[in-house]
């Protein structure tokens, strides 16, 4: 859903109220529908930037029901987790690189 047209020439501290009425609009519009609920998530990610700079477009997954209520998520989620890169070490005096499962794992002995 593209908002940066009608919110190019809005007043700044109305931008993302603007742009979730928009986004509740299109759907009342293309789906038919009696309500428009959105996803904390899509919510948050309105207002990640805060009021003045709402994104200039949101791609949304709507799932409307037999009621017809719409609900609103988001179609990628971001994820805050960081990608984990395995470490790789390297045994004294060689200058070749060991992944870490082919490792020697040295065991202690039971006391």
């Amino acid at each position: 859903v593209p908002f940066y047209p009608k919110l190019r020439y809005s007043t700044r501290n109305k931008r993302t109220p603007r742009a979730i009425r928009l986004l509740k609009e299109f759907f009342f519009r293309h789906m038919k529908a009696v309500d428009v609920i959105i996803d904390p998530e899509l919510n948050e990610y309105l207002w990640a930037r805060g009021i003045q700079k709402p994104p200039r477009k949101v791609r949304v997954r709507a799932i409307k029901d037999e009621e017809g209520f719409v609900e609103l998520y988001l179609v990628e989620k971001k994820v805050a987790t960081e990608a984990r890169v395995p470490e790789v070490t390297r045994r004294p005096g060689e200058g070749e690189l060991i992944p870490p499962e082919e490792e020697d794992i040295e065991e202690e002995e039971p006391i």
